[in-house]
């Protein structure tokens, strides 16, 4: 969810690196959405992407946040290239403010997890008629909770969620519907502007589980970090840097110069021997 409009418009771009700690954009050019190419005048900052690809058709989803009525809806574009994109509109509004539009897979039906701190409830939504009609299917959790990220990692789906800005609180379910329980701990993260508020879907790389983490310790929408859990039980957590530095920043110059908070990653087979990764990330001016 973005909370400062006043430092630049924020836009969507891709990257591309071998690792995550070496991501950078691709040869196309960036940002590849923006309110512009949108074609909705009133519409100035696209952020929170989140992808998922399907018939061999990547779909991208972002909030979209309009200046004249101060909220923001949830707009897509899609691609068969990662090079030219399509408008698909503006694909799920509320009368509230929706924000990281958390979408995923579960046996054969597609889901997305905005986020609805306003209205205090974390609502599952299903697509029937991908990607620009969904329903709503169950509000899994209620409360203040922001950028709900979720992950499928041992035997059980595991929710991270940001909670009173920075602190983290950690939940897990058999079904990503639930019924979904507390972790042990009231807090896996304690309060830290540097690592507690998502910044975008965790992974597994390697064999091991990264969490993303936004760093707004001097503004925010800073930077974004990178943790490797090294621990995750119902009664126990821990991680640890997975890289010393952050692995997003501005960059001083154009489109992302000063922000950049959110990262969806995918590792994608070069060959049998090598992997490379793509993400589509967000930065503001």
């Amino acid at each position: 969810m973005l909370e400062s409009f006043e430092t630049g418009i924020w836009s969507v771009g891709l990257y591309r690196g071998p690792s995550l700690d070496k991501l950078a954009p691709c040869s196309q050019g960036n940002p590849i959405v923006t309110g512009r190419n949108f074609g909705l005048a009133d519409a100035v900052a696209m952020a929170d992407p989140f992808a998922i690809q399907k018939n061999g058709v990547w779909h991208l989803f972002f909030e979209v946040f309009f200046r004249s009525n101060k909220i923001a809806e949830i707009g897509a574009v899609r691609s068969e290239n990662l090079v030219d994109w399509v408008s698909c509109g503006i694909v799920l509004r509320q009368p509230h403010h929706l924000s990281y539009p958390f979408v995923f897979e579960h046996d054969g039906e597609i889901y997305m997890m905005p986020e609805s701190k306003s209205v205090r409830r974390v609502d599952i939504f299903r697509a029937v008629d991908f990607p620009t009609k969904w329903v709503f299917e169950k509000t899994i959790l209620r409360g203040r909770y922001m950028d709900c990220s979720m992950v499928y990692y041992g035997d059980r789906y595991w929710l991270f969620a940001g909670w009173r800005s920075y602190f983290l609180r950690l939940f897990h379910a058999k079904h990503p519907l639930g019924p979904w329980t507390a972790h042990w701990l009231p807090s896996i993260r304690h309060y830290s502007k540097s690592s507690t508020r998502p910044g975008g879907r965790p992974i597994i790389t390697d064999g091991q589980l990264v969490r993303f983490s936004q760093d707004n310790k001097d503004y925010y929408g800073q930077q974004l970090r990178a943790w490797r859990v090294t621990a995750m039980n119902r009664l126990w957590y821990s991680e640890a840097p997975l890289f010393e530095q952050p692995i997003l920043k501005g960059t001083g110059s154009g489109w992302n110069a000063r922000c950049m908070h959110h990262i969806d990653a995918f590792e994608m087979p070069e060959s049998e021997r090598s992997s490379e990764f793509i993400a589509f990330v967000d930065g503001s001016a």
